[in-house]
């Protein structure tokens, strides 16, 4: 389950929680965390980091074939 820590901005309870201090882990589903995400009361601590591509990776998605649009006139009806 995703991890988060309580920040200073918590009232004395925290996705249903009782508040037992800032930096506080908690281990809640996405689910219940949301809303305190959005009010700033929690912060992720389980956040993956999105690498920057390679140039290596980036070679290979220009060798792929782009799809064609099937042409409109290729079998008359």
């Amino acid at each position: 389950m995703p991890r988060y820590a309580i920040t200073e901005r918590a009232g004395p309870f925290v996705a249903a929680h009782r508040n037992t201090g800032v930096g506080t882990v908690l281990e809640l589903t996405e689910r219940q965390a949301e809303h305190e995400l959005r009010l700033g009361t929690l912060t992720a601590l389980d956040v993956a980091v999105a690498l920057p591509a390679t140039a290596e990776d980036a070679g290979d998605r220009k060798a792929r074939p782009k799809r064609q649009a099937p042409e409109a006139d290729a079998q008359p009806q």
